[in-house]
């Protein structure tokens, strides 16, 4: 067995949100990890989210999808 991390930056969950929706970033955060690295603001808001969406899921699902949602739009206006 070992200790198994996962880095996750802001570029990476916005490409995971348009390719593959908010399912696959939960499943990101939270499947087969013992530890997460963020790096940037997106990616620790959705961390925060992502505890929020363990609690209640409706309202998770909800705050994610609109959250990635306006980081797509703006990452394409760069």
């Amino acid at each position: 067995m070992g200790f198994h991390k996962r880095y996750i930056d802001d570029d990476q969950i916005i490409d995971m949100y348009k390719n593959q929706g908010y399912q696959a970033i939960i499943d990101w955060y939270t499947k087969g990890v013992d530890a997460l690295i963020l790096s940037g603001p997106l990616s620790e808001r959705i961390g925060k989210l992502i505890r929020l969406y363990q609690v209640d899921k409706k309202n998770g699902i909800k705050r994610i999808s609109e959250l990635m949602t306006q980081a797509s739009m703006e990452k394409k206006e760069i």
